[in-house]
């Protein structure tokens, strides 16, 4: 999320932005200078202790220098676990913020202190992130905005597992409340926003993730196909089809594997791709790499899984890389079902070479790689797209305007 908020309110006055969070980190960005943090151990503490106060971080004391913004200290554990999202965890974390003392915490007088118009707020996958919310813009007497990134509403992964159904029924009646006294809407995608204005009976608007380095200057030797990020969710078997294809293909300029580059150290994941003899995984690489690996590719790979499970939960996604890989001038690959939201997205914009079967993916290669008028005829319907869609211009616009008329209309 660091990225995405840095590019929605990059350009404004540090002292214009507040954040409330709840995660355990310590702040790194000199976007904004105003940060309170009350965690999740703070809550927890507050049950007992009704005074437990949470923390300001003030302009002076944002350091870009350190090495590490996680302050988890002897509650990593306790954090990986959560991380499986299990109902028991939702309703009990929950819960224990229901029960905690965050409104004593100094919250409240923070923002008091703060004054603002609107609140912008990114919404997630626990209820009690939404209460915070709405009781902080009824004390306040000021709009907000919501902005969904991900599909948390029509798509319930703990639906077969016990008390799965209870939980989401608790959750959205909360999300319901939130989503009605909204001042707006916002969704990555245009299928998110036409399920969402159905689903919560209000038009949604749309804003898309921005590229993060703007159009590339093109390289003139490119050669080979690369694949960077998360391997989980299919996307291992997904990389593992297209290296059969390679295979299939040979010859004519065609690579013979893909290159790999994930932070996944996961074996479930890694060893289906270390054993394959198509694909040359080679770790995690510096962000600041990502570009230059991307740029001197001939092509660039965007899966996701056929997996109707898988499918279901990722189906409104839309990965931040997709807009890095448009502006790139590099051909971009997408190997997946055509109804989830990236792969839609593409289609509709004719901006990839698109595989929708496992069986298409040879035909597609060797167009791709051998067709040079047709390469370049989609790398340019690429750019465009990045240019109408994803400038990070027009992404803080459409940020700015939505909160502008939140408040205006207060």
């Amino acid at each position: 999320m660091g990225r995405t908020m840095d590019t929605y309110f990059s350009g404004w006055p540090s002292d214009a932005i507040a954040q409330l969070y709840i995660q355990s980190e310590v702040p790194t960005d000199p976007l904004c200078g105003n940060y309170f943090r009350f965690t999740d151990p703070d809550a927890l503490k507050s049950v007992f202790r009704r005074r437990r106060r949470g923390k300001i971080y003030s302009e002076s004391d944002v350091r870009t220098d350190r090495g590490s913004t996680l302050d988890k200290g002897n509650l990593t554990g306790v954090y990986n676990y959560g991380r499986r999202r299990t109902p028991l965890i939702f309703l009990g974390r929950d819960a224990m913020w229901h029960v905690s003392g965050w409104k004593h915490s100094g919250m409240v007088e923070w923002a008091e202190n703060f004054k603002p118009d609107v609140i912008f707020y990114a919404s997630g996958d626990y209820a009690f992130s939404y209460r915070i919310t709405q009781f902080l813009a009824r004390r306040l007497g000021v709009p907000y905005v919501v902005c969904c990134f991900d599909d948390f509403y029509l798509f319930n992964p703990n639906r077969e597992m016990f008390l799965g159904e209870f939980r989401q029924r608790c959750f959205m009646k909360v999300v319901r409340e939130t989503m009605d006294g909204a001042a707006g809407i916002l969704t990555l995608n245009e299928m998110m926003s036409e399920a969402y204005s159905e689903l919560f009976g209000r038009k949604c608007g749309v804003v898309y993730a921005a590229s993060g380095t703007g159009e590339e200057m093109e390289t003139t030797e490119k050669a080979g196909i690369v694949y960077l990020g998360d391997v989980s969710l299919g996307r291992n078997e997904q990389l593992c089809a297209i290296a059969d294809a390679l295979k299939k293909c040979g010859g004519n300029g065609i690579p013979e594997a893909v290159d790999v580059y994930s932070a996944e150290t996961d074996p479930a994941y890694l060893v289906p791709l270390k054993n394959h003899p198509g694909i040359h995984f080679h770790g995690a690489v510096p962000g600041n790499q990502v570009a230059g690996i991307i740029r001197k590719a001939k092509a660039v790979i965007h899966t996701e899984s056929f997996d109707p499970m898988i499918r279901a939960q990722v189906r409104y996604s839309f990965s931040t890389k997709i807009p890095d890989c448009l502006a790139s001038g590099t051909g971009l690959l997408a190997f997946g079902p055509a109804e989830v939201a990236s792969m839609d997205y593409l289609i509709r914009n004719d901006a990839a070479f698109i595989a929708t079967a496992p069986e298409e993916l040879p035909g597609i290669l060797e167009r791709m790689f051998t067709d040079e008028a047709e390469y370049r005829r989609m790398m340019e319907n690429a750019k465009a797209l990045a240019r109408k869609n994803h400038s990070p211009e027009g992404t803080r616009e459409t940020v700015r305007k939505a909160l502008v008329d939140a408040a205006s209309k207060a």
